[in-house]
């Protein structure tokens, strides 16, 4: 028998791990494993191994898309509070509640009879009750009297006629000199000042207001109100006495001071209505005052969401004290507040203001 040399043993010895390696990777290709056993297939004599072959990758999983449709039905419905209208005329309610986002439904009740007709009737009852949330759009039912012989709502064009005077508050420049407070007085006061201005947005006062009174003025014209402005432009120099004569002249049903507020405090916000309260020259007007500043406001803060900071009567305002018309005064917002003072720039915001001091309006003059 033929020995067989050392080199043949393991020449031999190397062909057959070749053959062995390229089993394994065979293997390997098919189960996507790589590593260690490919690695030690391929361990030579020295000891040293080749380098070891990298594993398939397995694509990941694509995750299912999101739709638009399944991401709006997990979204939360826009819901409000319902606003406490009963006792209040139905002209008065459905302001209230439109403005609110709410819509309104009428039921009469034929066993009382109603003292007023139309949309002065009162409002008995509603559903659903006051305070409760519900999803915008959701109808209101009011139960109002049933109407003796009357002949329907009110006649078409009713505020036809109806004067409202605008008073966009301040001007670009103040006038520090005096004028009585009220017509005899012997108190002072500023003919006007320059307002406020803007924490954030450095806005001025009196100019925020004029572009808030202009959409107003627009509202209320469209309703078939007249209405006279005190001035159209910041470059004006018109005291506040005079402002207050401006609406006598015109025989105002309603003189409407357009103002934004200012505080040291910082985290102040909030609406509120001023009108006159009742001195030796407001005492006439003290009451209608009153009526339309609570109207007013209420629609304010429906129409915004703004904090409400109610109506507050005044007795030592200029503006005010020289009227013999109604007369109210809006702040319409903190322009020290970072936030309300971008609100009060906002175009959008400003019609929001606008909607509900016409709403406020309207329903006054519709009493």
């Amino acid at each position: 028998m033929k020995r067989t040399s050392r080199t043949e043993r393991t020449q031999r010895s190397r062909s057959q791990r070749a053959r062995l390696a390229a089993i394994a990777l065979a293997v390997v290709g098919v189960l996507g494993i790589a590593g260690t056993a490919t690695a030690l297939l391929l361990t030579q004599g020295d000891g040293q191994a080749e380098a070891p072959i990298a594993p398939l990758e397995q694509p990941a999983p694509t995750p299912p898309p999101v739709t638009t449709a399944s991401a709006e039905a997990t979204a939360p419905p826009e819901t409000v509070e319902v606003p406490d209208v009963v006792g209040r005329s139905l002209a008065e309610a459905e302001v209230v509640l439109e403005a609110a986002g709410l819509v309104v439904k009428l039921t009469e009740d034929p066993s009382a009879l109603a003292d007023a007709v139309g949309d002065a009737r009162g409002v008995l009852a509603q559903e659903p009750a006051a305070m409760q949330l519900v999803p915008a759009g959701t109808a209101i039912m009011l139960v109002v009297p049933a109407e003796a012989g009357a002949g329907g709502g009110p006649a078409a064009g009713a505020l036809e006629g109806a004067v409202v005077c605008i008073d966009p508050g301040h001007q670009a420049r103040g006038d520090s000199r005096q004028e009585p407070v009220g017509p005899g007085a012997s108190e002072t006061k500023p003919r006007v000042t320059g307002g406020t201005t803007g924490v954030t947005t450095r806005v001025p006062e009196y100019e925020v207001v004029l572009q808030i009174s202009m959409n107003l003025k627009e509202r209320l014209e469209a309703a078939g109100i007249t209405v006279v402005m005190t001035r159209d432009t910041n470059d004006v120099s018109i005291s506040n006495a005079e402002r207050a004569q401006m609406a006598n002249a015109a025989g105002a049903d309603l003189f409407v001071r357009v103002h934004a507020d200012g505080s040291t405090d910082a985290n102040r916000a909030g609406i509120s209505t001023l009108y006159p309260g009742a001195n030796r020259w407001t005492g006439p007007i003290a009451p209608p005052s009153e009526r339309a500043a609570r109207l007013v406001q209420d629609a304010l803060v429906a129409s915004t969401g703004a904090t409400d900071l109610g109506i507050k009567p005044r007795t030592d305002i200029a503006g005010f004290n020289w009227a013999t018309v109604p007369s109210v005064l809006v702040e319409c917002g903190f322009m020290t507040n970072p936030v309300e003072d971008r609100l009060l720039s906002s175009p959008h915001y400003q019609d929001k203001l606008a909607e509900g001091m016409a709403a406020g309006i309207i329903a006054y003059l519709g009493e």
